[in-house]
């Protein structure tokens, strides 16, 4: 299947958005290392900007979910219980090395819909949805990110249980604020959430 890039008239077009009110709250996990819940890098991510620039002139992406379920999914478990049935092991070294926090929004947020039917009003490649193939999803961040309504980020289905994410870009992350954080592994449902997976830490 050929690779569909954006062109130059997506930025003619009306975007679907998503309105994200003052109060909302998402989780995020992250490494000890990096304590401040808001922190984000410029490293290759599914909506990071593909340009070959120094970080400085690259914009950066900051990602939440709408549960902690979400978020272990996507951070610490990912493809791991594919093709596997039974228990599925996991280092406990990876929830020791990680908190989970709470994220609020404290300003409005707009946010571009990749949620429902607004992708194919919008022409956006299903593969950009899904999250099969990130380079190409890299190049369409990058047209989201430029285009002249100057939305915060984007909103999008995980692609392990469709649950929310956001994408939110790194010139709207001040627009947020961080709540509780606390160990991974003594977060509220996180006892729960590795027997539904039937996790075992090794």
């Amino acid at each position: 299947m050929p690779r569909i890039l954006p062109t130059a008239a997506f930025s003619r077009i009306t975007l679907d958005i998503a309105p994200i009110a003052v109060g909302e709250k998402f989780g995020r996990i992250h490494r000890l290392a990096y304590p401040d819940p808001l922190s984000f890098g410029k490293n290759p991510t599914r909506f990071s900007d593909p340009r070959r620039r120094v970080p400085a002139n690259r914009f950066g992406v900051l990602y939440l979910g709408a549960s902690l379920k979400v978020c272990f999914i996507e951070t610490i478990l990912r493809d791991d219980r594919d093709g596997i049935v039974g228990e599925v092991e996991v280092e406990e070294a990876e929830l020791d090395d990680r908190c989970y926090a709470e994220v609020r929004v404290r300003e409005p947020l707009r946010l571009l819909d990749l949620t429902g039917d607004g992708p194919v009003r919008m022409g956006i490649p299903s593969d950009v949805v899904r999250g099969s193939r990130q380079g190409l999803a890299r190049q369409w961040s990058l047209v989201f990110h430029d285009h002249p309504a100057a939305i915060d980020g984007i909103i999008y289905p995980s692609r392990l249980n469709n649950e929310t994410n956001l994408a939110i870009y790194g010139r709207s992350v001040p627009k947020l604020e961080p709540l509780r954080n606390q160990s991974l592994k003594r977060a509220p449902g996180m006892a729960d959430i590795l027997d539904d997976f039937q996790v075992a830490l090794i």
